[in-house]
């Protein structure tokens, strides 16, 4: 009698990285290959140079067009703000530094073009991965270029393979991919990404949240671990795969997809109602935005206006800096078309992970302790009139408030609302007339929390950066995957230094928010408006869960609460104290992202 032949039986494995995109899938996995983009090396003749040269132009041309043609298609499958990912590659490959180089190196070292462009650029990759965070991350876009580039000054065709075409619904995993790469697949069939390497601020997880494409970075050796069409489930709110899950995972993970699925649509039944507790607290929940364009999509979630509206980004992508007329009409765009709701405008905030092209900055160190923020603003007087200007010419609807970041010293307040005021002066000499607009300060490094009474004398209202505040107080990278456990939200000394914040807000009578993403974590949502936050600012679609979490609980209950969690010496009690009192409640709410790998 014939034998059936042994079914393989694969083993279930899971991985833990950083949640990127929010979202499940069960789906078979598609393995993206890196091919290794060979590099040709040799020496020309001198009379050669030219030819070579030309060679050089022309695929810097062909890489441009093809990236332009990218540009387009993410415009119209994710939005104008996604495609500005292209942009900054474009502005690389335009860059008159790196022309220069390559053809140095092709006309005096009389190495072959693409030889000379391999030099020039893993110089600058290798420059930008032995940096931390942000900068880490974006050596990823430079590969990006470096591997376009080689293919056509090498007359190859691809720089990477999928080892089965995508002809059904797939989960991609792989080392990493890019923003290139990843416009290259038909949205509707990847159902996630999972991936190696990568953070949540790496273009292609910005990328995918924008896509609602449900995305798992940072997993380590997963692809080394899998096969095209091994079973995954993915699990980007928590940041978990599964690899061959077994029946009780599929099972619980279709429930949760499910029940995903409802709290979105459910969700939208918050848009029109107050964001107040059940004994009448009202809390102000502002959305944070970066274009012009987000205006317009914020009322959609029920906003109640915007917390941060981060200027700077008016300044990426181009080869110089804004001026003030164009400043002035994006900025009236959101105030006017959001009259009378509060629009608050942070002052241009480059340095650290964000260099502007046009500045000509020397390289830093220690870039995000460096010449950023305030400090290059109070440095460049043209720069910060020229906006300050913009900005005053916003105001004319009386519902605009200017926030400066970084402040860490008296100093830097009383010399930017003097800056302000001549500018105030300036304007009246043409004929323009000033409105009343807040100055705010936003209180993002130990420092400034230390001082903070007096700098609450000397403003209309405060801002709590809660992202840079946690990473300077903790001395925590969130970023390093080694220690990316240390970053803590709950930390009492984090807590401690909110509660010195409100204090001496509310001491001066006036406000005080919070627009770092601790605000739209549930359990933090809670806590901060116990602590007496009086305003939370978060990316639009977090507003109408929030929204659900304040209108369930007590103010008062909130701030008995708060007031123990104070008294507790470390993270874990204090994250165990809060589940203790909030769990239940956020679940019958049926929030997806308080549900975690424990529960």
């Amino acid at each position: 009698m014939k034998m059936a032949p042994k079914q393989e039986i694969k083993e279930r494995q899971m991985f833990v990285g950083q949640a990127a995109s929010p979202g499940y899938a069960i789906a078979p996995t598609k393995l993206i290959v890196r091919q290794k983009v060979s590099v040709s090396r040799y020496k020309i003749p001198e009379e050669k140079t030219a030819s070579q040269i030309e060679f050089f132009r022309r695929g810097l041309l062909l890489a441009r067009k093809e990236i332009s043609s990218l540009r387009d298609l993410t415009i119209r499958m994710a939005g104008e703000d996604e495609s500005k990912i292209f942009d900054s590659h474009l502005m690389i490959l335009q860059d008159p530094s790196l022309i220069e180089s390559v053809t140095s190196l092709i006309q005096k070292d009389l190495w072959n073009a693409s030889y000379a462009f391999h030099l020039h650029m893993q110089a600058l990759i290798d420059s930008f991965e032995r940096r931390e965070g942000i900068l880490k991350e974006r050596a990823q876009d430079l590969k990006e270029i470096y591997n376009r580039m080689l293919l056509h000054l090498n007359n190859s065709e691809s720089s990477f393979v999928l080892q089965e075409e995508i002809k059904e619904c797939a989960v991609i995993t792989g080392f990493s991919i890019g923003p290139n790469m990843l416009m290259h697949f038909d949205k509707e069939k990847v159902l996630g990404i999972a991936l190696d390497s990568g953070g949540v601020t790496s273009h292609v997880s910005i990328l995918a949240r924008s896509m609602q494409i449900p995305a798992v970075t940072g997993l380590g050796n997963l692809s080394e671990s899998v096969k095209s069409n091994d079973l995954l489930i993915l699990d980007g709110t928590n940041g978990l795969v599964i690899v061959n899950p077994d029946e009780n995972d599929i099972s619980n993970y279709k429930k949760q997809i499910e029940v995903f699925q409802n709290q979105k649509l459910e969700l939208f039944t918050m848009r029109e109602l107050e964001p107040i507790t059940m004994d009448g607290k009202y809390i102000r929940l502002n959305a944070n935005i970066e274009r012009f364009e987000e205006a317009s999509e914020i009322m959609s979630f029920g906003a109640t206006g915007v917390g941060l509206y981060r200027s700077e980004f008016l300044y990426f992508g181009r080869d110089s800096l804004p001026m003030r007329k164009e400043q002035a009409e994006v900025y009236s765009k959101v105030t006017h078309q959001l009259d009378p709701l509060p629009v608050t405008i942070r002052t241009l905030d480059v340095g650290g992970d964000k260099m502007l092209a046009s500045l000509n900055a020397e390289a830093e160190s220690n870039p995000f302790m460096g010449w950023r923020s305030i400090r290059l603003c109070l440095d460049r007087m043209d720069i910060f009139k020229e906006q300050l200007k913009a900005l005053i010419e916003a105001g004319n609807r009386g519902n605009l408030k200017i926030m400066f970041p970084m402040i860490s010293n008296i100093g830097e307040i009383e010399r930017s609302k003097q800056i302000y005021h001549e500018c105030c002066e300036e304007l009246r000499a043409e004929r323009i007339s000033i409105p009343k607009i807040a100055l705010g300060a936003m209180i993002e490094i130990p420092a400034a929390v230390m001082i903070v009474e007096e700098i609450a004398k000397r403003v209309d209202f405060l801002s709590i950066g809660t992202n840079d505040l946690i990473q300077f107080t903790l001395a925590v990278d969130r970023s390093n995957g080694k220690i990316a456990s240390m970053y803590e939200p709950h930390h009492p000394a984090i807590l401690r230094s909110i509660k010195l914040i409100v204090e001496a807000a509310h001491k001066e009578g006036i406000p005080v928010s919070v627009c770092g993403e601790m605000a739209a974590d549930p359990l933090s949502t809670l806590l901060l408006v116990g602590l007496g936050v009086d305003e939370l600012s978060m990316s639009s679609w977090c507003i109408m869960e929030c929204k659900k979490i304040i209108r369930s609980v007590n103010y008062d209950e909130a701030r008995a609460i708060s007031a123990e969690a104070l008294k507790l010496a470390d993270s874990k009690s204090i994250n165990n104290f809060l589940k203790e009192k909030y769990y239940q409640k956020i679940k019958n709410l049926g929030i997806s992202s308080f549900i975690t790998t424990e529960d």
